[in-house]
């Protein structure tokens, strides 16, 4: 059975008409003396069933029910609606079911400020620093969501820590560059129109690449070039004039004019010297020895899948690196041997699997 309040009252209220109507035995009423002017004798008084005097209206059932349904109530008001909501529910598997009013602290607060519709890119507000991050900073612009101030827009330098420019509670007037209201999100900055302007270019020309090859979209197409010269043919000890397009760690790229190495064959194309292949000696850095727009002599030494491998190195010196590393580095055997393997394999017999079939009858 559960018990609710509504359910405590009335058997309360049933409790006290069943007492009221109940026999009761006499009760005495002995009233204490009061001093006055003149003296009085202690006297007692026998009260019946039903006397309507202070004492018995106060000591019936019916004031003590009343009282016990009063404070019932007070202690009702004082219960919270989501705790009230569960009254009557049997057990607390049943309970997530209930519909309970959400507490209110639980509740959603409106937008603290401004919404940013009423904000455009290229306002200038001021805003005041409320947290620091290794990436930026927070700021309150006033509006219903913080901005962000990135740390490549707190100055023109570079600068390596936020808290070298900005300090909690701060105060600064910022430039709002980007509003996104989908996100929520606002960009902010402290360079001028000018200098912002500036740090794109520098930021643009830094990513620019070099017209070299095996560096992205410039790479140069040089198969028409290369494939004229091998059906040509090129003398791979002769020196040719080329002129250094870029460096890097690695070795040096340099552009040759394709007539130099075979008649009719018109282009450019650019090829790589390694870094062993600078000099006869040990080369410990390329720029050592080449930088860009520098004229060399380079010999090609081999053309494979568009990919041009170029020496600064004569044939002699190269010879002697080789008997200096213990000998020719060649690869030993016979010149024909790919002949000598497609001729081996027609020769053999041909293998194929099938079933073999076994007669058991004998």
């Amino acid at each position: 059975m559960v018990f609710n309040k509504v359910t405590v009252a009335a058997l309360l209220l049933s409790a006290g008409s069943a007492a009221a109507f109940a026999p009761k035995p006499a009760t005495a009423f002995v009233a204490k003396s009061v001093a006055t002017s003149a003296p009085v004798s202690n006297s007692a008084a026998t009260h019946s069933t039903g006397c309507a005097c202070g004492s018995c209206q106060r000591n019936s059932p019916f004031a003590v029910l009343f009282s016990a349904v009063e404070e019932t109530a007070e202690a009702a008001a004082d219960v919270p609606a989501e705790v009230e909501a569960l009254d009557g529910i049997e057990s607390s598997d049943e309970a997530h079911n209930a519909e309970r009013p959400a507490r209110k602290s639980l509740k959603k607060k409106g937008p603290r400020g401004k919404p940013l519709s009423e904000y455009s890119t290229g306002d200038t507000v001021s805003a005041k620093v409320k947290t620091i991050t290794s990436y930026g900073a927070f700021l309150d612009i006033g509006a219903s969501t913080d901005g962000l101030l990135h740390i490549s827009q707190l100055c023109a330098d570079f600068v390596s820590d936020v808290n070298e420019v900005l300090k909690v509670g701060q105060e600064v007037d910022v430039r709002i560059i980007n509003i996104d209201e989908n996100k929520g999100q606002v960009a902010l900055t402290l360079l001028s129109e000018d200098e912002e302007e500036a740090a794109k270019e520098a930021q643009n020309s830094s990513r620019k690449q070099r017209d070299r090859p095996g560096r992205g979209g410039n790479r140069r197409d040089d198969g028409a070039v290369l494939a004229s010269l091998v059906e040509k043919g090129w003398n791979s000890e002769q020196f040719v004039e080329g002129q250094v397009v870029s460096t890097v760690e690695f070795g040096a790229f340099v552009r040759v004019d394709a007539g130099q190495l075979a008649e009719g064959v018109e282009g450019q194309f650019d090829g790589l010297v390694h870094i062993s292949a600078l000099t006869a000696g040990r080369a410990d850095a390329v720029t050592n020895f080449v930088n860009v727009d520098d004229k060399v002599q380079v010999r090609v030494k081999a053309i494979n899948d568009r990919k041009v491998s170029l020496t600064m190195v004569s044939p002699e010196d190269e010879a002697a690196r080789k008997e200096a590393m213990g000998g020719s580095v060649e690869v030993q055997g016979a010149k024909d041997w790919k002949e000598s393997l497609q001729k081996m394999k027609a020769d053999m017999p041909e293998f194929k699997n099938r079933p073999v079939v076994v007669d058991l009858r004998k």
